[in-house]
């Protein structure tokens, strides 16, 4: 077990023997860059895209199961990272990301042309693996990109590029409006294949690599957990919380991560490193970011429905907002939170990762306690949605820096999917646990057509807070960082413990 003391390493760093030197910001490095966030653009680009959607492919399959395509999604995201970020740690962080976005494009194309609605859940379990680029490719910026410039890049890494974040959802709300949803998938797919192309061509491999064999038990172990323990939550309502099958599902998922924990413990190199990971500065990173990205799914889903749900229907709320016009909405969150992320980007050095992670699941607390109020008007959704934009950049921002600094170099991909699974599998459960609260009190006023009350929508956004707030005090209590632990979070140390040249 590696002791919690300072990050270093008589070793030369990553970034000093990386094909971009040591130098500062070159052409070739912007580009790069560039790269790597229109990467995260394309991991956030469907998923956007389909909780626009939902009221419209809701409509067309008649289905009250559509939470599970925005689950299906946060589920293979999360149960996949950590064999992703220690196949990352193997074999390269580059090669696993164009993997998953091979995955991806075949997601996108069972997505576009769907027939049924089985089929569309495949395309989003498919399209899922492509979120392990959100994790590698700030682990790939530690390996290549020089030292000083690790922070910020990580910072914008995670919230996108800006321009293309803030105008996604105008473009998301044209193509539905105009072509049908199936176009997202459509556009999306596009956009992978170019955004494979211009990796291959601007982003080297990471020169580190972690000889050690693979844990496929270990994998599939903590997937069928996992995925054992959401099926129960999204069907419990359906089939009842007190049945047989819910509570056999959460029984057995339980001891299928519990045989996991045992084993994990036991030998050389798990699939996920227990020990690493209950260390106070990545566990802290991992809990706090997990919840403030499994939010998302949760926040957004409502502001959809509270948006484009015509007032005639929802009664005491709805907008009646098409696509495009949501947009209205979504894009000025999607600036909040790049602007916050810069924000941290160039903070976070003078500042650390906590203080920042702790203001923005304060915004976020804040933000979900205020639509609990006030989702009737224009007015009020935006400024929900603005404080919630800033929540969000502010607290993703900082989760990939304080990995960073948590971990070693031969441990970054599989501690940085660490963060990946938390968030991941918050994220897939929230919509469930939303749609749970609300399918109760639904209506269905015209055939074909079901709307949820304001008592459902108001009791999620309570939910959404009371999550927040939970986290943040748990963080501020329970997970404060001591000694020498509490300085290094302040410092970008590259270190190559365990690891090996490519």
């Amino acid at each position: 077990m590696r002791p919690e003391g300072p990050v270093s390493s008589t070793s030369s760093s990553p970034a000093a023997g990386s094909p971009f030197g040591s130098a500062g910001w070159t052409p070739r490095l912007v580009l790069s860059l560039i790269a790597i966030l229109c990467l995260v653009e394309a991991v956030a680009f469907a998923y956007v895209g389909t909780t626009t959607a939902l009221p419209q492919i809701i409509e067309h399959f008649q289905t009250t199961q559509a939470g599970w395509l925005l689950t299906a999604y946060a589920l293979v995201g999360a149960a996949s990272a950590p064999l992703f970020g220690k196949l990352a740690d193997l074999y390269g962080k580059r090669r696993l990301v164009l993997v998953s976005l091979g995955l991806a494009v075949v997601g996108d194309a069972l997505a576009a042309i769907a027939p049924a609605f089985w089929v569309m859940v495949l395309g989003q379990v498919l399209h899922g693996f492509i979120s392990a680029c959100m994790f590698l490719g700030y682990s790939l910026m530690r390996d290549v990109y020089p030292k000083k410039l690790v922070p910020f890049s990580a910072s914008l890494s995670i919230t996108g590029a800006g321009i293309l974040s803030i105008g996604a959802p105008f473009l998301i709300g044209y193509l539905i409006d105009h072509f049908g949803f199936r176009s997202v998938y459509v556009f999306d797919l596009c956009w992978v294949v170019v955004m494979g192309a211009v990796i291959v061509l601007t982003t080297p491999e990471s020169p580190l690599r972690r000889p050690a064999r693979v844990d496929i038990v270990g994998a599939v172990l903590l997937a069928a957990g996992l995925t054992s323990i959401l099926l129960g939550v999204s069907k419990g309502q359906e089939w009842g919380w007190g049945s047989g099958r819910i509570i056999g599902l959460f029984v057995l998922g339980l001891v299928l991560l519990g045989v996991y924990v045992f084993f994990a413990l036991r030998i050389r190199e798990p699939i996920l490193n227990l020990r690493l990971l209950v260390r106070r500065t990545i566990l802290f990173a991992v809990l706090t970011g997990g919840v403030a990205y499994g939010l998302n799914p949760l926040n957004q889903t409502l502001l959809a429905l509270m948006a484009q749900t015509p007032r005639q229907l929802g009664g005491t709320y709805g907008l009646g907002y098409s696509a495009s016009r949501y947009a209205l909405i979504t894009g000025p969150l999607a600036l909040a939170s790049v602007l916050c992320a810069v924000a941290v980007g160039l903070l976070i050095q003078r500042t650390g990762g906590r203080i920042m992670m702790y203001i923005g699941l304060g915004l976020s607390t804040v933000g979900a306690a205020f639509l609990t109020f006030q989702h009737d008007t224009f007015g009020g959704l935006l400024t929900g949605a603005l404080i919630l934009g800033a929540g969000t950049g502010f607290a993703l921002a900082a989760m990939p820096n304080l990995i960073i600094v948590g971990s070693p170099a031969a441990e970054q991909g599989s501690m940085s999917s660490a963060g990946e699974l938390s968030a991941g599998l918050i994220g897939a459960a929230t919509p469930i646990i939303a749609f749970a609260i609300m399918t109760p009190s639904a209506m269905s006023p015209l055939p074909g057509v079901l709307i949820y009350s304001d008592s459902g929508v108001t009791t999620s956004l309570v939910v959404s807070a009371c999550i927040a707030l939970g986290t943040l005090l748990i963080g501020a209590l329970f997970l404060r960082a001591r000694g020498r632990e509490g300085t290094e979070e302040r410092e970008f140390t590259p270190v190559q413990e365990g690891a090996a040249p490519a």
